[in-house]
């Protein structure tokens, strides 16, 4: 082979189409070293302790998936200078929250007149704060769309988390250690995101920064606070009201519902919002076409995906998992509206933002919100069963999700008619004060 055709082929090898093949192989292996790890977790632990674990990690999701007020994602579209402030500024806030939860966990039990068991607040500080850092620098790493870095750092997570899962089960099969495994792997995640992760420091005023990007903290962040409520509460009305059992049957089904967004969907996220993001502040006359293509292929796959693994799950669970395990495959069909439009309209779910409509995407969570409660008051009151107000809530949200993809694509032939990146021009949502610099 002569000089000149090596050199060509090294470089097709570097180009983003073939980065992007690499690290959506890479996303999808540690998917399915999460779900290796499921099978096994569910003969070590106990339904009872999978229900508790599930109920505190989904309080941590909560705090957790909100504790950078959603200046992670203003680094996405913000101006170079900007983005050390946000950084910092996201990270001390992650931190911070994970303090808080702790904290807060500790007086909770003792108000509520229970003995406060303090490694399991600890281990909920923990995930808490964990959780929210490695959220933090992976959107630093979609901002310069370092999708090898993403894809390794979800690998090495998943490796230790499931690791740690198993080989603490062996020993002590506890709610606590789950969560303590759970925030070892976001602390793997942490130190391989840190040097890809680093911005330059800047001598920009942190007060200025954040009042250029106060759109974020005040719609975005409350959005995202909605969005992960209107997630977890089926977990927490059915802890509420079914016990942990129930709660931890649903929490499985969930979580294996949720297994082929996370290898395909999920793992595709930081490649299409990152292209989206990226042609936003670069030729927003593309970023409409982009967001068709990638929602028409999600949903075709996630409709054929999820059907097929539906109907397996309810026939094979009992056999596999064992029969504590007998009503993960109800819950799943009861699901599956739901999973199909999340595995569609998930990956793409910040396109409001980025574009900036914040305030469209608040309302909208909010929205959700209302009729997600709405579909569970039934329950609440006793008037049905879990199993109806899981089947309500399934089909609110499938309508929620095809009102958030009118909303989107209008706000992408909004940024569509205008020859300037979005950074540069005003918003709906946003007056020109607003707009990052």
């Amino acid at each position: 082979m002569i000089p000149s055709q090596a050199r060509h082929r090294r470089q097709a090898a570097n180009t983003p189409r073939g980065d992007k093949i690499r690290s959506t192989v890479t996303l999808m292996a540690a998917q399915v070293v999460n779900l290796v790890s499921i099978l096994i977790i569910t003969h070590l632990y106990a339904p009872s302790e999978f229900g508790d674990y599930s109920t505190i990690f989904a309080v941590a999701t909560v705090v957790g998936g909100v504790s950078a007020l959603r200046l992670d994602l203003a680094v996405t579209i913000a101006d170079g200078t900007d983005t050390y402030l946000l950084k910092r500024s996201a990270c001390r806030l992650n931190i911070a929250f994970g303090v808080a939860a702790t904290l807060v966990d500790i007086v909770w039990r003792l108000w509520s007149h229970h003995s406060a068991d303090l490694g399991v607040a600890l281990a909920l500080g923990a995930v808490t704060a964990t959780l929210g850092v490695s959220t933090t620098q992976v959107y630093i790493c979609v901002r310069d769309r370092q999708y090898r870095m993403i894809a390794w750092s979800k690998l090495a997570q998943a490796a230790v988390q499931a690791g740690a899962q198993i080989g603490v089960g062996l020993v002590a099969p506890t709610a606590t250690a789950l969560l303590l495994a759970s925030a070892a792997g976001y602390a793997a995640s942490i130190m391989m995101l840190r040097r890809a992760s680093a911005v330059q420091p800047s001598r920009a005023r942190t007060r200025e920064v954040l009042l250029r990007h106060r759109s974020f903290v005040l719609a975005s962040a409350p959005a995202s606070l909605i969005n992960s409520l209107s997630l977890n509460l089926p977990l927490f009305v059915a802890a509420g009201t079914a016990g942990s059992v129930a709660t931890a049957n649903l929490a499985l089904a969930l979580r294996v519902g949720a297994l082929p967004s996370a290898l395909l969907g999920q793992a595709l996220m930081p490649l299409l919002f990152g292209e989206i993001a990226y042609r936003l502040r670069s030729d927003p006359r593309t970023a409409a076409r982009s967001y068709d293509k990638s929602l028409a292929g999600l949903a075709a796959v996630g409709f054929v995906s999820l059907s097929v693994l539906s109907i397996g799950v309810y026939y094979l669970a009992p056999l596999i998992l064992g029969t504590s395990w007998s009503g993960v495959g109800l819950f799943l069909l009861l699901l599956l509206p739901y999973m199909i439009g999340q595995f569609a309209v998930n990956p793409l779910s910040q396109t409001l933002n980025a574009a900036g409509w914040n305030r469209s995407q608040f309302v909208w969570d909010a929205s959700r919100f209302l009729a997600i409660i709405a579909a569970f008051i039934p329950v609440l009151r006793g008037w049905v069963g879990l199993h109806t107000g899981v089947l309500l809530f399934s089909l609110a949200m499938l309508v929620a999700y095809a009102a958030h993809v009118l909303l989107a694509r209008a706000a992408l032939k909004k940024a569509k008619a205008s020859p300037k990146p979005i950074a540069d021009q005003p918003s709906p949502d946003r007056s020109p004060e607003h707009v990052p610099a």
